[in-house]
């Protein structure tokens, strides 16, 4: 059983969107079950590969549709897309110099993100995606 359950009021209202949280969800999951097992108490390549990947694809995606609506905000989003690139950066290279980050610090980093930039953030935009994508 996750630790995190998904709940419907997570959902933003757009269906590739919230596949896309539902994806990094999973990746909150995953971070603390290894925490919680106890088998590995750093950040392993594969989670930072996951992380690197998710961010790239998602946030991509985001500031398509951020272009093609005129989201008053995208400046915003886009610097906060900046920080979480940042921090997987960040524990890629603490990973390959050798200072393992604690699994204990990135699980909480992943679930502040989840919680302020997904649930208060994204849902800022949502209305204007829906209404764009709703004439096409």
């Amino acid at each position: 059983m996750a630790f995190f359950e998904w709940k419907d009021s997570f959902n933003v209202g757009i269906e590739e969107i919230d596949r896309q949280h539902r994806r990094f969800f999973e990746y909150l999951n995953e971070c603390n079950d290894l925490h919680s097992t106890g088998k590995d108490l750093t950040v392993s390549k594969e989670l930072i590969e996951k992380l690197k990947n998710y961010a790239e694809k998602h946030f991509e995606y985001e500031e398509y549709l951020f272009d093609h609506i005129g989201y008053i905000e995208t400046e915003a989003q886009i610097k906060q897309h900046g920080y979480f690139v940042l921090r997987v950066l960040d524990l890629e290279d603490e990973q390959i110099r050798g200072n393992q980050e604690r699994l204990t610090s990135v699980l909480c980093f992943l679930r502040d993100w989840f919680l302020s930039h997904i649930l208060e953030e994204d849902k800022k935009y949502a209305p204007f995606v829906i209404e764009y994508l709703s004439r096409l």
